[in-house]
């Protein structure tokens, strides 16, 4: 299998028909940021995310607390779904945003939470359906 076949392959069970398609798609399409897509597919997800080792959805947590690092909401968001999705457990990414607060600061947890929190209510994955108020640091 060669290292783009394998890359797909990872894309389609980490993310889905709909996202892996438009990513092999944009590798594929020898137009501006082909490339970069290429080496996405090609090694990020065919060299990294197939290795032993761990599981899918603690690939996603440990991408999760660099995004918060990073201040990359959006990227957050896709890694929060896609661990979810695998079965992690919600309650183990509030523990890691917990867990992270201390190193990476209110505001960079905070940057995250409005993402985490829309995820949490699309997914009715909330304690309380009816709670309206703000689920955020502010």
């Amino acid at each position: 299998m060669t290292p783009r076949e394998k890359g797909n392959a990872a894309t389609l069970a980490l993310m889905g028909p709909e996202q892996s398609e438009r990513l092999a798609a944009a590798a594929a399409s020898n137009t501006f940021g082909s490339d970069i897509a290429g080496y996405a597919v090609d090694h990020v997800f065919g060299n990294i995310w197939t290795r032993n080792g761990l599981d899918q959805a603690r690939r996603s947590l440990i991408t999760m607390t660099v995004m918060v690092a990073l201040r990359q909401p959006h990227e957050f968001g896709l890694h929060m779904n896609f661990a979810l999705d695998h079965g992690m457990p919600l309650d183990e990414i509030e523990e890691a945003l917990i867990q992270m607060l201390p190193y990476v600061g209110f505001p960079a947890i905070s940057g995250v939470m409005l993402i985490a929190t829309k995820i949490v209510a699309e997914r009715g994955l909330d304690k309380k359906s009816n709670y309206t108020g703000h689920r955020g640091l502010l």
